[in-house]
């Protein structure tokens, strides 16, 4: 519930600081890579019963950040009906985030192909990185999947630690089907 309360709060947050930018016919770089930094305290109902934050939280603020990432995005360039589905989402875990820690949530763009968008997220409590996520995902229409290039993402744009993750998924999926 509180997840979904935060994403109702966001939206419509955002929606009102859009109203007054303009639209745009090409997203800038600067645009596309901007930081997405949302600052949390983690109270009662982010609470796992081992007293620290539990790991299906940590994705849940991942999707806020880049929900607000691409309803940005969306606005600059006109687009309405745009939507993420996840392919793939990795965190690892550095330290424990516990009950009332202020946590910074920075999710910045990594790269994509001519398929997928990456994105890198990392929390921080004090200055003090406490995990980072990667995830990767598809653009969605009503109708379809749209490549990144909707977004003026062209060409591709690949880190090392991207073509590794992806070299990774490719070896699981080639395990066999069954013991």
């Amino acid at each position: 519930m509180n997840m979904l309360l935060r994403f109702f709060i966001m939206t419509h947050l955002l929606k009102q600081q859009l109203k007054s930018q303009a639209v745009r016919k090409t997203l800038s770089q600067e645009m596309l890579t901007a930081p997405i930094i949302r600052r949390y305290r983690v109270l009662p109902h982010d609470m796992g019963f081992r007293d620290h934050l539990p790991n299906y939280r940590y994705l849940s603020f991942i999707e806020l950040n880049i929900t607000r990432w691409l309803m940005a995005c969306c606005h600059q360039k006109g687009i309405k009906n745009l939507q993420w589905v996840i392919a793939m989402q990795e965190m690892v875990y550095l330290k424990e985030i516990k009950f009332l820690d202020k946590m910074s949530v920075d999710s910045q763009l990594a790269g994509w192909d001519k398929k997928y968008v990456y994105f890198e997220t990392r929390f921080f409590v004090k200055d003090q990185l406490m995990g980072v996520g990667m995830t990767k995902f598809v653009l969605m229409d009503k109708k379809d999947k749209c490549a990144p290039s909707v977004l003026d993402m062209v060409d591709e744009q690949l880190t090392d630690v991207i073509n590794t993750w992806n070299k990774h998924q490719v070896a699981i999926k080639a395990l066999p089907k069954s013991r």
